[in-house]
């Protein structure tokens, strides 16, 4: 036994016992019992005095809000509540909690997706859009937009919690869920530039071996939440990469280069158990965490194989499976932050990645093993056990995609669909 991680106590995954059919897998009524097990803790958790309140997507309102609203376009759970009336709900009370902080229209506070308004404006239009309001909705558009200005000023920040690339990812889920796609590319360009201008200085100033690299909180981090590898990512997913006769012809030689090298740097630093360190320099310590380590470096891996059709990228990213498999059965939780949600969600996008049915029987081991006495008596509670990032509501949103598991995707991280203009 470990202080991180339960032992993994499955067998993987047999042709010849555990069946080719998507059916044979995994149990549909695990899924839908356990969605249900944890909306209703969360409607009865957050109507309690003690509850805490908070206003982001992180670990507030607006992450559960993004639950409900997820939950009302899934065929398989939108009969099981009144799904958008709770998104409006929790997303109304989200924004009078982010209205009554003192500065709710700092810098901050305007880019930050997970962590700040911006991510509560982008949940509030999606579930306007969605109720047929589509005017208020686009004034939420409107206040996301605001953000642009910051990001190509001289604020200091470039991660995804409270950063440019948490900008760019919100832009994208935007383009992606509305219709009318309503962040344009030279938004989204703008940011890109001027991710990489301060990648490039950053890596200068430091002598960093990589052309870009990036700080939170005065530390080099690469994993998902603080650091490199999600900044990289959603670069990847700019209209820049639009490929036309086999080339990218939107994005200058020397920007491919710095993109294109700090990956294959960053690739340089996977072990051969599969994982990553938490940091560039000076650290030995390494997690199984979608924040730290190889299951939110993935994500870009993967982006990076579909884009430049090399299987060193794909390689990458079965290490990373095969370090969560052993290790990734967390004992801090349900979430998909660091816990065992956000672990078997690699497995749905390796999945999605291959077609290959043992990704999808190990997603649903980590779905089975939610349900067990060990997990339940063991696992730590977290802080905001309601919350979409720690909590069950990010756990019910691995639950819905694992129904689905061709179209699973980790929140705000989908390495798939288009999420730009042609224009």
């Amino acid at each position: 036994m470990t202080s991180r991680f339960f032992e993994n106590p499955y067998e993987d995954y047999d042709e010849s016992k555990h069946g080719t059919l998507e059916t044979d897998i995994f149990n549909r009524n695990t899924a839908i019992q356990l969605v249900q097990s944890y909306v209703d803790k969360i409607l009865i958790g957050t109507k309690k005095s003690q509850y805490k309140l908070r206003d982001d997507l992180y670990v507030g309102e607006a992450g559960i809000a993004f639950m409900f609203w997820k939950l009302s376009r899934s065929d398989d759970f939108r009969h099981l509540y009144p799904c958008l009336e709770h998104a409006s709900f929790y997303i109304q009370r989200a924004k009078e909690i982010s209205q009554a902080k003192r500065d709710p229209s700092s810098d901050t506070a305007r880019i930050a997706f997970l962590c700040g308004n911006s991510g509560i404006t982008a949940i509030s239009a999606a579930i306007l859009n969605d109720i047929g309001k589509a005017n208020e909705a686009s004034c939420d558009i409107a206040s996301f937009l605001t953000g642009h200005t910051i990001c190509i000023s001289s604020y200091d920040a470039d991660e995804v919690l409270v950063g440019r690339a948490g900008y760019l990812s919100g832009a994208y889920w935007l383009n992606q869920v509305l219709q009318s796609k309503p962040i344009k590319n030279n938004i989204i360009e703008d940011v890109c530039n001027k991710l990489i201008q301060r990648g490039r200085e950053y890596s200068r100033s430091k002598r960093s071996p990589l052309p870009l690299m990036y700080e939170y909180h005065d530390s080099d981090y690469l994993g998902a939440a603080h650091g490199l590898c999600s900044v990289l990512h959603m670069l990847l997913e700019s209209p820049w990469f639009v490929e036309t006769q086999g080339t990218f012809n939107n994005i200058s030689a020397t920007k491919l280069h710095d993109i294109q090298n700090s990956i294959e740097y960053l690739l340089t630093m996977q072990d051969e158990d599969g994982n990553f360190p938490t940091r560039l320099l000076n650290s030995n310590k390494k997690l199984i965490h979608w924040c730290h380590g190889c299951a939110g470096v993935i994500y870009v891996l993967a982006k990076a194989y579909l884009l430049f059709k090399d299987d060193k990228y794909l390689r990458g990213c079965r290490k990373c499976t095969e370090a969560i498999w052993r290790q990734g059965l967390l004992r801090k939780g349900p979430g998909i932050c660091h816990g065992v949600a956000g672990n078997g969600y690699a497995f749905l996008l390796m999945y999605r990645l291959t077609q290959e049915k043992k990704y999808l029987y190990r997603a649903a081991k980590f779905m089975e093993f939610l349900t067990t006495d060990q997990f339940v008596e063991e696992a730590r509670s977290p802080d905001r056990p309601f919350s979409l990032y720690e909590g069950f509501a990010g756990t019910v949103c691995f639950l819905v995609d694992i129904m689905n598991p061709r179209s699973a995707y980790f929140p705000f991280m989908d390495v798939f669909d288009v999420k730009f203009n042609s224009t």
